[in-house]
């Protein structure tokens, strides 16, 4: 943008948003093993996302983690399994009955872990099932569901854990396979994505795109099992909540998109193969899916959640970002711009 172009609030953020791209990557950056401490806060510093590849690779989990060793250890222990028709929990879905956009996370049910494999197998035979079961309870689950096999990977990444000078806030398990899928979120802590078994591919978005993706405040609902047809509903919570600020674009399909913003974002592609870490910076917004063998039916990652630090100027800017957007274009007011994150 010249000098002499007219300056807008508009403007200024499409700068922005060209400067961010202009000097940065369009790859996510990709090393071999392990890193130093210091090596990994230039990454955290600079809120760029890196692969560690082979990095835990001599995790027992890495090494161990098929059904057969799974049935064996966990067979009967009870885990928490998220329930969907699309393998689509925690996202923007149009409810069919009143034609709105509800923010809907999936019906949960307790399984003994050596029924949730079969599900799975039954799952990747027989692509037309209409429940899509996955293994996501997040909230620190490899202590509370996954015990018997918890020593066969780290209880925290030694080298993230000095960078950062905190233990993680939560370590998750992550079990399914293709037919699950999470929708583009963001999350408020440094996540260290180990990879175990399978593939899984990323589309990640910086922060400061997060005015790209259409973010809405969307009513809250659940995935509640039909008892006339064995599907789902769509039932909105009671009392009424809402999430606020949540990208109702997905970038694999974006349709119906602002050509304004989602011209200028620009996502990240990045695969995660067996052992590999992907170091993804607090507040990236991430899309998520899964492959598996043509022989095998099991894809399954632990993730490291650490507590991202609020000081400084990257939690405010990212935010002031974002509700700047949204002021309409003569100057009035927004009342989403109170939202806070």
């Amino acid at each position: 943008m010249s000098m002499d172009s007219p300056l807008n609030l508009k403007h200024a953020l499409a700068e922005l948003l060209t400067s961010y791209h202009e000097l940065n990557t369009s790859f996510v950056e990709e090393r071999i093993g392990t890193p130093t401490s210091l090596q990994f806060l230039q990454y955290v510093q600079k809120n760029r996302p890196v692969v560690f590849r082979d990095a835990a690779s001599h995790w027992r989990a890495v090494q161990t983690w098929d059904a057969e060793y799974l049935r064996t250890k966990m067979g009967e222990k009870t885990i928490v399994v998220a329930e969907t028709p699309f393998g689509n929990a925690d996202s923007a879905v149009v409810s069919e009955n009143d034609g709105r956009m509800y923010f809907v996370k999936p019906h949960q049910t307790n399984m003994q872990f050596s029924d949730f494999l079969d599900q799975l197998r039954m799952q990747k035979a027989n692509l037309e099932s209409p429940v899509v079961r996955y293994a996501q309870s997040q909230d620190d689950n490899m202590q509370r569901e996954f015990g018997p096999i918890e020593s066969d990977a780290e209880r925290h990444i030694l080298w993230a854990s000095q960078a950062l000078d905190r233990l993680p806030d939560a370590v998750n398990v992550w079990m399914g396979n293709e037919r699950s899928v999470s929708a583009i979120h963001k999350d408020p802590y440094e996540n260290l994505y180990v990879q175990i078994t399978g593939s899984k591919r990323f589309v990640l978005i910086s922060p400061f795109e997060g005015l790209c993706l259409q973010e809405e405040t969307l009513q809250s609902a659940k995935y509640v099992p039909s008892n006339t047809d064995g599907l789902f509903d769509i039932v909105p919570d009671e009392p009424e909540s809402f999430v606020h600020f949540w990208p109702t674009i997905d970038p694999d399909s974006p349709k119906n998109v602002d050509r304004a913003w989602w011209d200028h974002c620009k996502p990240l592609h990045v695969e995660l193969n067996p052992g590999d870490i992907l170091y993804l910076p607090a507040m990236w917004y991430h899309k998520v899916s899964q492959c598996t063998d043509s022989d095998k039916w099991l894809c399954s990652a632990v993730n490291y959640w650490y507590d991202m630090e609020y000081a400084g100027p990257f939690f405010p800017s990212i935010n002031f970002i974002r509700s700047a957007a949204l002021i309409p274009s003569d100057g009035g007011t927004d009342k989403s711009c109170g939202q806070q994150m």
